[in-house]
């Protein structure tokens, strides 16, 4: 009994927590990409992104589209003069679980799959632009409901696959 009454509590306290979110958010931030190959940071910019977030009603889950500009490293092995700058334009639709800790954390997880538009060129869409699927596990943590730390890896093409830390503020 003292079970099934601690499950119903939890519950409910669970419920509050996600009744106190905004049903649609703004996210908007800046992201840098961390090479995990060797010379993948020679070429790493900031870069900028922004979230259209959907919180479901009495529930953990959370739907977003993530557009995002990324300027991270390319390493190819079968080029002399590697790395490469690459330029991406990242179009994500993800659903997240969320996890609240308090009433100020709430961790997340969640995953996505989109299109990412690369180029090793000047620009995105000049010459040389292609256009991969990109699959993207993420992990985060929002703090007091305004502040998202976040990092994701973003699976593609095996020369434009990038793990992207970001922080950004929830409007």
């Amino acid at each position: 009994m003292k079970k099934l009454f601690a499950i119903i509590l939890m519950s409910g306290i669970s419920c509050l927590a996600f009744a106190q979110k905004k049903t649609v958010q703004i996210e908007t931030g800046l992201n840098y990409p961390i090479g995990l190959e060797k010379d993948g940071n020679k070429e790493n910019h900031i870069g900028v992104y922004v979230n259209g977030i959907y919180n479901f009603s009495n529930s953990p889950l959370s739907a977003k589209l993530r557009v995002s500009y990324d300027s991270y490293t390319v390493v190819m092995k079968e080029y002399t003069n590697s790395p490469f700058n690459g330029r991406s334009i990242t179009i994500l639709p993800s659903v997240n679980y969320n996890f609240p800790a308090s009433s100020q954390i709430e961790f997340y997880t969640g995953a996505g799959v989109g299109v990412s538009i690369d180029n090793m060129d000047r620009g995105v869409f000049n010459n040389g632009k292609k256009c991969h699927a990109i699959l993207t596990p993420q992990l985060g943590v929002n703090i007091k409901n305004h502040f998202n730390i976040s990092a994701q890896y973003n699976i593609t093409h095996k020369n434009f696959s990038r793990l992207m830390l970001g922080i950004g503020y929830i409007f």
